[in-house]
């Protein structure tokens, strides 16, 4: 069962992530939340900030004062008016950034989703800088909802990682194929920047460079909150999330939860892009919806 100390004093938390300063051996914490009351009508999620908290161990949270529920919300007069959806924080030399889920209610139908960038020089922040960069879906990717879809539009939940020998940056995003069945065009995007422009698209003044995906397997409605772990030994898992009701991969009788797709040379030293396996189909439920971790 999940550690009393998991639970906000206050406010209903869902999705985190976090940065871990290895100097103090802490743990600084992102979550969603929103207040309580709006959880049994699922409003929830169209009312959400990110807020902070440390820890050292996962089982002791500091989840600080009334102003860390809210260290980005939506800023006035910006694209990203209705909620803030998943990010990830990563270090920079001058700083930290935060890369983020948002919507403007005045786009289409509202649920179109847009990756934000926000920049603070402290983890220890009550309010992150907004920038005005907006990270739309493009290319082979779908760019709103479409009618008779299971779920609503799905450009959201950045994943950054660096290859230093390569001088690329990469983003993982959960998004759909524009032309994928309808239904079972979940797929993992991949975006590029090089180490020189990175900067640039930061600020929005330089376009990321829109890949293949990373996975178009044809069988989920959607694959949330992509992120991709190495093991020891080399190969790479590309975990992501999905409910029992969009899944409808062949290996995973339907469970959805907490599912793995394994790359076994993702970095092969005789190829300059990455070798992603986006048309397999081998998921593994590392942990299904059933037991309670999405």
């Amino acid at each position: 069962s999940m550690p009393t100390s998991m639970q906000h004093p206050s406010r209903h938390v869902w999705d985190f992530w976090y940065h871990f300063d290895a100097q103090a051996k802490l743990f600084h914490i992102f979550y969603l939340n929103a207040d309580k009351s709006l959880v049994p009508s699922s409003q929830h999620h169209f009312s959400s900030t990110v807020g902070h908290a440390v820890t050292s161990n996962f089982d002791d949270i500091d989840w600080g004062n009334e102003d860390s529920i809210s260290v980005l919300k939506p800023p006035p007069g910006h694209w990203a008016n209705t909620s803030i959806w998943s990010g990830d924080v990563i270090e920079v030399k001058n700083g930290y950034l935060m890369f983020y889920t948002s919507r403007d209610r005045t786009q289409d139908d509202g649920l179109t989703q847009n990756i934000g960038v926000a920049y603070t020089d402290s983890l220890w922040s009550t309010q992150w800088q907004v920038l005005d960069t907006r990270i739309r879906p493009s290319a082979i990717y779908q760019n709103k909802s479409l009618a008779g879809d299971l779920t609503f539009h799905a450009w959201r939940d950045p994943f950054l990682f660096r290859l230093a020998e390569q001088n690329q940056i990469y983003m993982l995003v959960s998004a759909k194929l524009a032309d994928g069945t309808i239904g079972r065009n979940g797929a993992i995007a991949v975006l590029k920047v090089t180490d020189e422009t990175f900067s640039d698209a930061v600020n929005g003044k330089s376009e990321w460079e829109y890949l293949p995906p990373a996975s178009q397997p044809s069988c989920y409605a959607e694959m949330e909150v992509p992120q991709l772990y190495q093991h020891p030994q080399g190969s790479h898992q590309l975990v992501f999330s999905t409910w029992a009701k969009y899944d409808f991969a062949p290996t995973t009788n339907g469970l959805g939860g907490f599912q793995s797709l394994t790359i076994p040379d993702l970095l092969n030293p005789k190829q300059h892009e990455l070798k992603f396996s986006p048309l397999s189909q081998n998921f593994h439920v590392l942990m299904p919806e059933s037991e309670g971790l999405y």
